[in-house]
């Protein structure tokens, strides 16, 4: 019986400290992976819940990231149709690695190309990240 308490209470031990430890690890929660934005363009507020924005990159599909010159062929680099505009923070009582309702602000330019464009917006916590899709209509489309 009392090698059974003495294994039980080792247990709860051990599941404490997994718990208490699972507090101090990095995460970062994002409520959908897909945004449609309206041809127009306009800003998007993306909400977060994390351990704290570390950092944001757009990443624009090939296409959308030159434009061909019309009298030379050249590509030259287009002006991104997507970009961070702030990043919203709130700061609640913290404790080692605290959870904060944070947002992602982007600004986006009218779809002129006439055609469906895409980007991936990848959002950083520490050591983990995650990633949402930005699809913006066709103007032709709408």
């Amino acid at each position: 019986m009392r090698n059974a308490f003495l294994k039980l209470a080792l247990a709860g031990i051990c599941l404490a400290a997994a718990i208490s430890c699972n507090k101090d690890s990095a995460f970062i929660s994002i409520d959908t992976t897909d945004y449609i934005v309206d041809s127009r363009g306009g800003e998007l507020t993306i909400p977060v819940t994390s351990t704290g924005v570390s950092d944001v990159i757009v990443e624009m599909e090939y296409s959308s990231r030159w434009v061909t010159d019309p009298e030379t062929g050249d590509k030259i680099p287009a002006e991104p149709w997507i970009r961070v505009s702030r990043i919203i923070e709130k700061y609640p009582q913290t404790k080692a690695l605290p959870t904060k309702h944070s947002a992602i602000v982007l600004d986006i330019a009218p779809n002129e190309v006439q055609a469906q464009r895409e980007a991936t917006v990848e959002v950083k916590s520490f050591n983990v990240s995650k990633t949402v899709r930005i699809i913006q209509a066709n103007p032709l489309k709408r």
